[in-house]
């Protein structure tokens, strides 16, 4: 797995900079030089060294105060500061720690020992901006590696990868279990990734994949895939066999949620005109989000100009959604009930159209197809036997209408009943309506492709 080229800062007089940096190049690092502290106050407004090695003794100044300049000025993680002084006195050598060296060399050193030196600073530096859990390059090493892809003329694709409803799987097995699903997540994207892609640890259950432009479409198939093979091994077998967890939220709102996937959004060298590494993790953030809205496994390609493609072969396309594009059917056997959920629904802007039969509901859905159902479980069973609970069933298990959204509003004391029976929401009785227009408008928003 490629890792960013190290940065490194020799400020020294021109003889001893040239020969330091000779043996510091062989290191793999890219090495700047400068022979004053007013080049490197210029250097330094662009440039983010990881290690800055630099004399006490300039024509100009003390180093040890810049040393203590650039502690004071340079945000963190700022750059290890090795401070080479010519002074064989201990006390001298002490006293320059206490101005902000990380590190008090001889000047002049033996390049060799030099180099290895500063190949320990290195390596320390690069353990201390990984991330803690996975210890994968942490965000500081992303936005180098971004950074350098963006200035190298390579072609390059960049993915966001995160997991669905990561939060719901915490809530329900906890943080530690949910941190063992975030570390072979990690496991597999290094397992696919060759010499020459980069793989970092954002945060959280955050990962960035830089790869080459080629081939990257079946980089991210593999990764669905075999996260879908191993992600099963993280589930007892009851709710795996039920396939989805519950999630409980405020006023006793339940819904369904679906089991763990991968989402990934992809841009590439090809997409625009990145403006910096910043404007890449935002784009590929979006089209991660848009990924998604699947609940499945999947990703998608930012093109620009073109949309937006997923990788796995089907096309999707972002619209605006307003209120009046979305169809209601409430089912609910009380009239006065139902004749103030359509006037509130309506004033909303939804189209609304309102039965209090079960029958009626669902030929109203094969030929209406509402966007969503908003059911009552205790409807009147007629002498063809058909209650809210089988209403709800025949809605999910109908292939042309499984995916309308169901929200069940019920007084059942079993709250957890209208989910075995489909429903994508329990809502329970009585209900406050900010509650309910709030979850119908993020269920609505929820499908925008």
């Amino acid at each position: 797995m490629m890792l960013p080229k190290p940065q490194i800062l020799i400020i020294h007089e021109a003889g001893p900079a040239t020969e330091y940096a000779k043996v510091l190049e062989k290191t793999g690092a890219k090495v700047s030089v400068v022979t004053s502290f007013e080049e490197s106050n210029e250097l330094l407004s662009f440039l983010h060294p990881d290690l800055i090695v630099l004399s006490a003794n300039m024509p100009e100044g003390d180093g040890r105060l810049y040393c203590q300049q650039i502690k004071a000025s340079m945000a963190n993680p700022r750059p290890v500061l090795v401070l080479l002084h010519s002074s064989s006195d201990v006390n001298e050598r002490i006293n320059a720690f206490r101005y902000g060296a990380d590190d008090v060399l001889p000047d002049p050193i033996d390049t060799s020992e030099l180099a290895i030196r500063i190949l320990v600073h290195m390596r320390r530096r690069q353990e201390d901006l990984s991330n803690p859990l996975t210890q994968m390059p942490g965000p500081n090493v992303i936005r180098r590696m971004l950074e350098q892809s963006l200035v190298s003329g390579k072609k390059w694709a960049a993915m966001s990868i995160d997991l669905n409803k990561i939060r719901v799987y915490n809530e329900t097995y906890g943080d530690l279990a949910g941190d063992q699903l975030i570390k072979a997540l990690g496991a597999i994207l290094v397992d696919i990734a060759d010499e020459t892609d980069f793989v970092g640890h954002q945060e959280a259950d955050d990962f960035v994949m830089i790869t080459r432009l080629e081939g990257f479409e079946i980089k991210a198939k593999r990764i669905c895939e075999q996260f879908d093979s191993i992600s099963t091994r993280f589930y007892p077998r009851e709710d795996l066999e039920r396939g989805y967890l519950v999630s409980t939220g405020r006023n006793g709102i339940r819904r369904r949620v679906p089991l763990i996937s991968v989402a990934i959004g992809i841009v590439t060298s090809m997409t625009k005109r990145f403006q910096s590494y910043i404007d890449v993790l935002t784009t590929a953030r979006d089209a991660r989000y848009l990924a998604k809205e699947t609940f499945e496994s999947s990703c998608i390609v930012t093109n620009e100009g073109q949309g937006v493609d997923t990788a796995l072969g089907t096309n999707a396309r972002v619209k605006k959604i307003d209120n009046e594009d979305r169809k209601i059917l409430v089912v609910e056997p009380d009239g006065a009930m139902a004749c103030l959920l359509q006037e509130i629904l309506s004033l909303e802007g939804y189209l609304v159209e309102v039965t209090n039969s079960a029958l009626d509901a669902l030929e109203m859905a094969k030929v209406e197809q509402p966007d969503l159902i908003l059911l009552e479980s205790t409807l009147a069973a007629s002498e063809r036997q058909m209650d809210g609970w089988s209403l709800c069933k025949a809605l999910k298990d109908d292939e042309s209408l499984h995916k309308i959204w169901v929200v069940m509003a019920t007084s059942h004391p079993d709250q957890l009943k209208a989910l075995e029976a489909g429903a994508d929401l329990y809502l329970p009785k009585p209900f406050d309506m900010p509650s309910l227009l709030k979850e119908v408008s993020l269920l609505l928003r929820s499908r925008l492709s």
